[in-house]
């Protein structure tokens, strides 16, 4: 094989082969060398890597595409780097490998990480439609299109300041949801750590009203304001069933068609809501009263009676909002539109004294938990059979694994007990304040 000095004079002297190539080494640097086509000259240096028993091909580039004095320059830093044990080479190949791999799956940005949390977000988490909400709202537009391994903790409070200026309370919110979208991205090794976990709450949230419970003055005035507000039917319903059953405000806003049994038979009418739609992730069965199972059916008989005049398929939840295109409505629905009938209330009338504790100390809907809580306990309701209402687990071996019973007809007594309470209180039967004796209760 001909060797001569390879740089740019010789790439203009060359003569060039019709077909095939013609192989020249260079003069000076070992290994140098150059296939000279009809319209280019193509540079490889061949080396041995330290500790290896075969040489190595080192693509150095075209010319003209580059000059000969750029690929001499570069032939020797690349020798140099195999003369100091490195294998160019080889680092060439796993960037093509890592590019190749990265083309084939592409990298983890925002959107495909949201999306592979909030598949499994209903195994995570009870109130997991809120977190959606939140992180498909107010972090999706931000970020969505971004690396998510490039988001950062200054990314994550800036973001927060700025939801905070228009929705101070949301924003805690958003920190809450992030923080567990990015901490179960850190468990399955999808990133290496959580961005959100560096910052703080940007809202101080008020603490009164945390233990808010309605005296019955306030669940009359609360209710008749619910029946005459202008609320979606659903809402309205939901609202009224809340207060019936003291169950949690997401699991009946999500009350699905396929969760109802018994309706025809009010003594044995119940809602089994499963475990994946449950905080404590255990099945829960609720007894429905009369006077709830009464306002389930008019709403289904609502639901099918639209169904048919507009031509269309029933749908799968019991409460409906026309603000959320026939799905079940939101539980911030039901937060929402306390924040609005409360505060439209008249406290110049009758019960004028009574609204203006509503609306200086608002209830949530929570507050419809607690009420009926309170309310059976003061019905004479035995402790445990409140606690199995509430779905309160027992924090012991015996109530976590070994005691199966539901309680089932200890809470039909209770949830009977204070239904009828509840209808004595709003037909007048029963001055606010009254209490119906356990004893009237018939097992």
């Amino acid at each position: 094989m001909p060797i001569t000095h390879l740089d740019d004079n010789f790439a203009k002297r060359v003569a060039r082969p019709e077909k095939g190539h013609v192989e020249y080494y260079d003069d000076k640097i070992g290994n140098y060398a150059v296939r000279v086509y009809a319209d280019r000259i193509v540079g490889t240096l061949r080396a041995r890597p330290l500790g290896s028993a075969k040489k190595k091909r080192f693509p150095l580039g075209e010319y003209p595409a580059i000059t000969m004095a750029e690929m001499r320059r570069k032939a020797e830093a690349v020798r140099g780097k195999y003369r100091d044990g490195a294998d160019p080479a080889a680092e060439r190949e796993a960037i093509r490998e890592k590019r190749r791999q990265e083309e084939k799956n592409p990298p983890l940005d925002f959107d495909r990480l949201c999306d592979l949390y909030i598949a499994r977000l209903p195994e995570l988490k009870g109130s997991w439609e809120q977190d959606r909400g939140y992180i498909n709202r107010d972090c999706r537009p931000a970020w969505g299109k971004r690396l998510a391994a490039s988001i950062t903790t200054a990314d994550c409070a800036t973001r927060l300041l700025e939801i905070a200026k228009r929705a101070p309370v949301a924003a805690n919110r958003v920190r809450s949801a992030s923080m567990k979208l990015f901490g179960w991205a850190v468990e399955q090794g999808l990133l290496d750590f959580n961005p959100m976990a560096g910052t703080k709450k940007p809202t101080r949230e008020r603490k009164e009203g945390v233990d808010r419970t309605l005296s019955d003055a306030e669940f009359v005035v609360l209710w008749r304001a619910i029946e005459t507000a202008t609320l979606a039917p659903g809402l309205r319903a939901a609202l009224q069933v809340l207060a019936l059953t003291g169950q949690r405000p997401n699991e009946i806003a999500g009350l699905a068609l396929s969760e109802l049994r018994h309706l025809d038979d009010p003594s044995q009418a119940l809602a089994e809501i499963p475990a994946e739609r449950m905080k404590g992730r255990r099945r829960h069965v609720v007894p429905l009263a009369s006077s709830v199972v009464s306002i389930i059916e008019r709403e289904i008989t609502r639901q099918t009676t639209e169904a048919k005049i507009e031509d269309r398929a029933m749908g799968d939840h019991v409460f409906t909002s026309r603000f959320l295109d026939r799905e079940r409505i939101a539980r911030h629905s039901l937060s929402q539109a306390l924040r609005r009938i409360i505060p439209a209330l008249d406290a110049t009338g009758e019960d004028g004294e009574i609204i203006r504790r509503l609306q200086a100390d608002p209830p949530t809907p929570h507050a419809f938990r607690r009420t009926c809580a309170s309310g059976m306990a003061r019905l004479g309701i035995p402790r445990e059979d409140r606690k199995a209402v509430l779905a309160h687990r027992e924090d012991d071996v015996l109530g976590d694994h070994y005691d199966s019973y539901d309680r089932l007809r200890e809470k039909r007594i209770a949830l009977e007990a204070w239904a009828r309470h509840c209808d004595a209180l709003l037909s007048g039967k029963t001055k606010t304040g009254a209490v119906v004796p356990i004893r009237a209760v018939q097992s």
